[in-house]
This record gives C-alpha cells, sequence and structure tokens, in this order.
C-alpha cells in the first residue's frame, strides 16, 4: 500500500488500493457475475447465474471463509417485536436510530460494532456464549500482527505459552467481567479451531466502564424481553447477530462432499488439495494478517500455475 497510508488504513483507503492496484496491473474484472456452478471436464467449466460459461485451465476460488452469513435462531424469536440484523448488514451506529442494542457474538465484528455503538452514546450489551480469547491490536507500541509475524518460526503451542504471562496480566479482569476466559491460547483455537480472537482496540475498556454490558448466550425472547442462560432478562430494541460466515463452497462445487469429505472447506495450507488446477485462496486463518496472508497464496497459486503452464508447453514441443 502507499507509504502516505496510515498503519491502520480506512475503509476508503483500502478500497482505492485495489482499485488502483487492478488498473495498475491492467487486470479483467467482470462484475455483478455471479456464478453458480464450477466442474471439471477436459478444462474448468465456470457457469454463472446469468447463463454465462467460461473454461478454464485452472481456477482459483477466493471467496474465503465469510461468504454466506451464520443466523442463530432460539425459542421466540420471531416474536421480537424491533429489528434483527446480522453484521453484513450493519453499516453504521446511526443507522440503528438509537435505542437498546444487543450485539450477539464475541468476534472482531461484534467487538467493533459494540464499541462503535457505546461511542455512539448508545445503550449497548453483548451476549457471548462462550470461552473467548482477547489479544491486543498492540503491545508496547508494536502491532500484534508483527509480533506474529516474528513468532510464527516456532511451534503455535509453545508461543501461546510464551504470550499466556502478558495476557492474563492485560486482561486478568475478564472473568469479573462476564467472560469466560478460554482454556487454549488465541493461536491454537485459531489454528486447530478455526477462531479468531478479539483484537481489542477499546471493546475491553467500555466493558470495564459498564458502557457496554455483558450477558450469556440467548436462551429465549417474548416481545422485547430477551431471557438469557444464567436465567437474567432485559429488552431490546435491536439485535445484531456478528454470529459470523459459513464459506459455502457447496453452492459453487457439486463434488464438495467427495472433494472434502468431513469438512466444509479446504484443510489448512490446502492450496490446490485435489491436484488438478483448482486452487483456493484466503481459507487461511491469520493472526499475521489476512491480506498478507493471502498475498503469499495468490503468490503460491501463481507460481504453481505457471510450472504447470511450462510443464505442459515442453510436452507439447516435443
Amino acid at each position: 500500500m502507499p507509504a502516505d497510508f496510515p498503519r491502520y488504513p480506512s475503509r476508503l483507503q483500502v478500497i482505492d488500493y485495489l482499485e488502483c492496484y487492478a488498473r495498475a496491473n491492467d487486470l479483467r474484472i467482470l462484475t455483478d457475475k455471479t456464478v453458480a456452478c464450477v466442474t471439471k471436464k477436459t478444462d474448468w467449466i465456470v457457469e454463472t447465474a446469468d447463463g454465462d460459461v467460461f473454461e478454464a485451465r485452472a481456477v482459483v476460488v477466493a471467496t474465503g471463509l465469510a461468504k454466506t452469513p451464520i443466523r442463530p435462531h432460539w425459542t421466540g424469536q420471531d416474536s421480537f417485536r424491533g429489528n434483527i440484523i446480522h453484521s453484513s448488514e450493519y453499516r453504521n451506529a446511526s443507522d440503528l436510530n438509537g435505542g437498546r442494542i444487543l450485539v450477539v457474538g464475541f468476534g472482531n465484528s461484534a467487538g467493533e460494532i459494540a464499541l462503535e455503538c457505546a461511542e455512539a452514546g448508545l445503550d449497548v450489551a453483548m451476549s457471548v456464549r462462550g470461552p473467548i480469547n482477547v489479544v491486543p491490536r498492540e503491545i508496547l507500541g508494536v502491532p500484534s500482527a508483527t509480533i506474529a509475524i516474528v513468532q510464527q518460526y516456532f511451534p503455535y503451542k509453545l508461543i501461546d505459552a510464551v504470550n499466556a504471562p502478558f495476557l492474563h496480566l492485560r486482561y486478568r479482569d475478564i472473568e469479573g467481567l462476564g467472560l469466560k476466559r478460554s482454556r487454549q491460547g488465541p493461536l491454537t483455537t485459531m489454528i486447530e479451531r478455526g477462531r479468531t480472537p478479539l483484537i481489542d482496540i477499546g471493546t475491553i475498556g467500555k466493558i470495564r466502564d459498564g458502557r457496554i454490558k455483558v450477558f450469556p448466550g440467548i436462551e429465549m425472547s417474548n416481545g422485547a424481553t430477551v431471557r438469557f442462560a444464567n436465567g437474567q432478562s432485559a429488552e431490546f430494541d435491536r439485535i445484531v447477530l456478528a454470529t459470523g460466515y459459513r464459506p459455502s463452497l457447496e453452492t459453487l462445487l457439486p463434488d464438495l462432499a467427495e472433494r472434502f469429505p468431513n469438512a466444509e472447506k479446504p484443510g489448512r495450507d490446502e492450496l490446490q488439495p485435489g491436484k488438478d488446477n483448482l486452487y483456493f485462496c484466503g481459507f487461511n486463518p491469520a493472526t499475521t494478517g489476512l491480506l498478507r496472508q493471502i498475498g503469499i497464496e495468490a503468490l503460491q497459486i501463481a507460481n504453481s500455475i505457471a510450472a504447470t503452464r511450462s510443464i505442459r508447453g515442453d510436452h507439447q514441443c516435443r
């Protein structure tokens, strides 16, 4: 990204970067196209919902982990009088039009939405169902992602053990705030369970000062009243489901069950699982930064495709 961009670029700056990248590399990008099916014949056949058909020797699926919103259901949900939206539909705090807001979840979307609503003066609470991991955005002025880049060459469980005393000291009070600390460290949870820790940019501080309330998981609702697993109840006007996404690769790949019999996505670091020129980019959560990880994977995929082309070309010359 441009050197004059800040350490943490804004949404508009990221968009500007991607548009400039496309222009600089003279990329042909087709928008407003929904891929309906990807199948293998002699080459790969990609069909769109509006009837277009593309043939390609190699296909890269870069839809990522966050494709289809997960919308949990609970008893009495249909009786809730206010709006229930997924975080994918959230734009800003002002769009919620005030009132009492319940954010369901404790990932980064949940933490940032709750923080923004609290900073806007709204009455905010979070519903947190299970154990959580929290890491600060920076440690002594150094971004956590930068530290993770340095630590990536060591076993992840060792890294968690080394980081544990600092994280415990930084967030030693979270049990008293109504949150349950995960018994596994943040890196172990990410690698083994695919769950990204909350990168704290101020959410925990707002919980500490009471600007964000914390409740356990939702048990049921009746009208505006939501009852939680510990028996507590509270009334809300709007609920934001920051409950994550599914990759939903079955909508693209008819052979998904055969390709990944025990999972809904490729395994960690599997960029070409079938060795058949069908690649997957952006399906590995990374503490080192997702855009950085995607860049690394993209280069590996490009090199693999180039090598295949070279071998195929040599064979044809013979």
